[in-house]
């Protein structure tokens, strides 16, 4: 009988164990993703004037509906923000469109912007002839 309490205390200090490591883990994690929100959170103010801290889905039906931000590189955000703002006054709905765009292809504006330069080199050659 005292080697069953024996084994079920071990039990219950590991049991205990575990669940503080967890939770500290878990603090720690969220800490980071905290950080990261608030230095994309200040670079796109920076960049575009707009404060992320309240971002919500306007638009239903997007590819990155309920995704974080952080999921996606903060430089792609910055240039979507500004490409999209072709197609929309808002820029929290251009950013809304970046996402979505992101959520497809993760270097979306890269690329995009790859392709413009090739076709402005293609009709500058086509000028010339």
């Amino acid at each position: 009988m005292k080697s069953c309490r024996i084994s079920r205390m071990t039990l219950l200090v590991l049991f205990c164990l575990t669940a503080f490591a967890f939770f500290l883990l878990h603090d720690a994690a969220v800490a980071g993703q905290s950080e990261t929100f608030e230095k994309y959170r200040q670079s796109i103010k920076k960049e575009h004037g707009i404060d992320i801290k309240d971002f919500k889905d306007s638009m239903k039906g997007g590819r990155a509906d309920g995704k974080a931000i952080t999921k996606y590189d903060l430089n792609e955000l910055l240039m979507g923000i500004k490409v999209e703002q072709e197609h929309t006054t808002s820029k929290m709905r251009a950013l809304e469109i970046a996402t979505d765009h992101l959520e497809e292809f993760g270097d979306y504006y890269t690329r995009l912007l790859k392709m413009e330069e090739e076709a402005e080199k293609d009709a500058e050659a086509k000028k010339k002839k």
